[in-house]
């Protein structure tokens, strides 16, 4: 792995074999002698599989609760394209995980800056989920890179060139 001096900036080829298990090393730095302390990145990997696993099983129990109460029966849910190779269109959402990518995905958009399965939309009676499914060049709402936030109606988060906006509105009784 590639490790970085905080002080001067020096780059080195950290060995990973040295960690012998721990979570985190002291090095010192050869140019500036600074000491800085890096982490183990199998531990990081091992963290973050854990808390995807959980995370999912909590939000399937909640999509099927959000299934079970028709979350969908009583509002639309739409994405209106604000910028990007759709830019003016207005996508339907018609069930309560749909994932948005380039290709492979419910909803597709033809922008090379998205990966094939970019981020994913939970609609839940109470909110709505947008999470990113690990994609290359990030989802970003608020100018931040997020893993998961919860939308409400007209936010707006960016995937690539695209900016996309979630639209809510109640639906008219039959």
């Amino acid at each position: 792995m590639i490790i970085q001096c905080p002080n001067c900036f020096k780059k080195y080829r950290f060995d990973e074999s040295k960690f012998d298990g721990e979570p985190t090393k002291k090095v010192k730095c050869a140019k500036c002698g600074t000491i800085f302390e890096i982490t183990n990145p199998e531990l990081k990997k091992q963290e973050e599989k854990a808390t995807k696993v959980s995370t999912s099983k909590e939000e399937l129990n909640e999509v099927k609760q959000a299934l079970k109460k028709d979350a969908l029966r009583l509002y639309k849910y739409s994405l209106a394209v604000l910028a990007g190779p759709l830019a003016g269109k207005v996508i339907p959402i018609t069930k309560p995980v749909v994932t948005i990518g380039r290709a492979k995905a419910d909803i597709v958009i033809p922008d090379p800056e998205i990966s094939r399965t970019h981020c994913e939309l939970v609609i839940l009676p109470e909110k709505v989920i947008l999470k990113d499914l690990d994609s290359t060049n990030g989802t970003y709402f608020d100018s931040f890179k997020i893993t998961k936030v919860d939308l409400g109606n007209r936010d707006e988060f960016t995937i690539g060139d695209t900016t996309l906006m979630l639209i809510i509105t109640p639906k008219k009784p039959d």
